[in-house]
């Protein structure tokens, strides 16, 4: 068991050792993506929970205040 985890803590450092620091413009982009994906998600989330909200309001199961 420990030599598969010393293996893979070296595979690991291997994986740091070649990763390069991305420039400005890459860095840019992948901040953009990023925040358009967690934009995304939270709107399909609110809108799928405010969709839930109203089908049980209708349902009767809660009530609208």
């Amino acid at each position: 068991m420990s030599k598969t985890l010393e293996e893979a803590f070296k595979n690991m450092g291997k994986v740091l050792e070649l990763a390069e620091k991305p420039d400005g413009d890459e860095f840019k982009q992948i901040l953009k993506l990023t925040l358009l994906g967690f934009t995304l998600i939270g709107v399909i989330s609110f809108a799928v929970a405010t969709g839930l909200y109203y089908l049980m309001a209708a349902l009767g199961i809660a009530s609208i205040s």
